[in-house]
């Protein structure tokens, strides 16, 4: 875990290093196994799209920025599913 990850996870109410840690290991898990291959998909179907241009980059090739989205895309949405997931997991558990 990095200090920005941090800083970012306090920022969204999450204090606990434990909660810190499990969200860390979410993310990794969720950027190997959805992240890159829906990058693979966002790139194939960015190649048609010539270039993008972003603002503090400049222009990028439309695969490079479809590549981007997917991998943004894949990882944020399996990280909150699965983070979402553990916590109802923890209150049933817990009898609540």
């Amino acid at each position: 875990m990095d200090a920005n990850f941090k800083k970012m996870m306090e920022e969204m109410g999450v204090v606990r290093y434990n909660e810190q840690d499990n969200l860390w290991k979410i993310a990794k898990h969720c950027a190997a196994t959805a992240g890159i291959p829906l990058a693979g998909a966002g790139a194939l179907l960015g190649t048609k799209a010539g270039t993008v241009a972003l603002p503090v980059v400049g222009t990028i090739s439309g695969a490079a920025a479809g590549a981007l989205a997917g991998l943004f895309a894949g990882t944020v949405g399996c990280t909150m599913l699965n983070y979402s997931v553990r916590n109802e997991l923890k209150k049933l558990a817990e009898g609540q």
